[in-house]
């Protein structure tokens, strides 16, 4: 955004939100979250002025950024997979973004192997597996404590090369990520194999200084009016980044791999237990547009 723009927004009186760049050209799930922030921004002008999502041209990674968020030095928001030291940092929005979906992961392989991940029966069978992960991610401390072997990148797009030279064996990633992320880095290489989903309780949460209260009251307010009035769900089943993994029905014959994520706090356990999620999506008891929830 141009010096121009930024000053007619403050001419205007109109709030800025500072969000980080993209990651790389694979970030696919960025336009989700830069959407929905804008979207419960509009829909909270009425009781706190307008304002405007403003992508900065910070590129960094995730464990940067949160540290960022938290100094509030150049960026107001960011969002993460949560856990306890995250929550301490920061002010966690506890609203499931994605509905707990990030924690239902598909395995994307290399389509040469599909056959070797057939005959897989079982989570000891694929903890045999190199999982490729990144080297800040919770997914990866949460992976290693239920002891698959993870091997840690810290760079996203070199993950893709890790699988195609055999590096790792398969690149777990969320349902609502892994579909449109293959057809970015290449459907002729890569599967999104879905016979096989780990599964784990594990909330994307909207991440804001502890400073800027009035800022997350704000975006939480929005959020929980969306997801109690199923809008959320909605929301995800139509943008273009997320409506790959819907129907959710497609998942019916999979082998899902529950495992336990020891890093949630108390509150966010809870809360996940209170809201049934995705359990409930999976088994249809959650139609789009008649989500119950609470956030206490």
């Amino acid at each position: 955004m141009s010096v121009l723009s930024l000053i007619s927004f403050a001419a205007f009186g109109e709030e800025q939100v500072r969000i980080r760049a993209p990651q790389g050209p694979g970030d696919a799930a960025f336009a989700y979250y830069k959407d929905l922030l804008q979207t419960v921004l509009q829909n909270t002008t009425e009781d706190y002025g307008e304002a405007h999502v403003v992508v900065t041209d910070l590129n960094v990674s995730q464990a940067r950024s949160l540290l960022l968020v938290r100094d509030s030095n150049y960026l107001d928001v960011e969002w993460a997979g949560t856990n306890r030291e995250r929550e301490e940092m920061l002010r966690a929005i506890r609203v499931p973004l994605n509905m707990g979906l990030l924690g239902e992961r598909l395995l994307v392989i290399k389509k040469s192997r599909h056959d070797e991940f057939d005959k897989i029966t079982g989570a000891q069978q694929l903890k045999t597996l190199i999982a490729c992960q990144g080297q800040h991610w919770p997914d990866s401390d949460i992976l290693e404590q239920n002891q698959f072997t993870v091997e840690r990148i810290i760079v996203f797009e070199l993950m893709w090369d890790m699988l195609t030279w055999d590096r790792c064996d398969y690149f777990p990633r969320a349902v609502i990520e892994g579909y449109v992320e293959v057809n970015k880095y290449g459907s002729d290489r890569f599967d999104t194999y879905d016979r096989i989903l780990i599964s784990y309780p594990f909330p994307m949460f909207f991440f804001i200084s502890k400073k800027k209260e009035q800022m997350a009251q704000r975006i939480e307010s929005g959020l929980l009016k969306m997801l109690q009035d199923g809008s959320l769900l909605s929301f995800m089943e139509h943008h273009e980044a997320t409506q790959s993994a819907f129907p959710l029905s497609r998942y019916k014959n999979s082998l899902r791999i529950k495992i336990d994520n020891p890093f949630l706090s108390d509150d966010t356990r809870r809360l996940m237990k209170s809201l049934q999620l995705p359990d409930r999506l999976f088994n249809g008891s959650l139609p789009a547009h008649q989500a119950q929830g609470s956030t206490n």
